[in-house]
């Protein structure tokens, strides 16, 4: 912890000795180890404090994103060109429909994206070719 060695614990302790007396002494070495435990305990309660903010803090953090990903869903279900596409009819089902996750969604959206994608890039390579027929 100090970087002490033998040769200078040996010399401390000889000067406390001398200092303190020999009845004294043990007196000391009590206090000075009772004052660490309690040292070694509020850094501790410090610590656990510290980690119990930073998961609160984590989870302030996911409920935010989780909310970003709702609001961006909404964006994009109420965004024109999603209104234009064309609209299947309901599906009639007697059990209860599930909603689905978070996830799910955004994956999904994410999957739309990326075909629309290759339907743009697809049309743009077709652009320049005359059609046959």
């Amino acid at each position: 912890m100090f970087n002490i060695g033998i040769p200078e614990l040996l010399i401390i302790v000889a000067i406390a000795l001398i200092v303190f007396g020999p009845n004294k002494l043990p007196e000391l070495a009590k206090a000075f180890g009772r004052a660490m435990r309690e040292f070694k305990k509020a850094t501790e309660e410090v610590k656990e404090s510290f980690e119990a903010e930073t998961k609160d803090l984590e989870e302030i953090k996911h409920t935010l994103t989780d909310e970003n990903l709702l609001a961006d869903l909404a964006e994009e279900i109420s965004s024109p060109e999603s209104q234009t596409e064309e609209i299947s009819p309901p599906q009639e089902s007697f059990a209860p429909a599930e909603s689905p996750t978070v996830e799910e969604t955004f994956t999904q959206i994410e999957g739309e994206r990326v075909e629309e994608g290759k339907e743009k890039e697809s049309g743009e390579a077709k652009e320049g070719i005359p059609p046959h027929g």
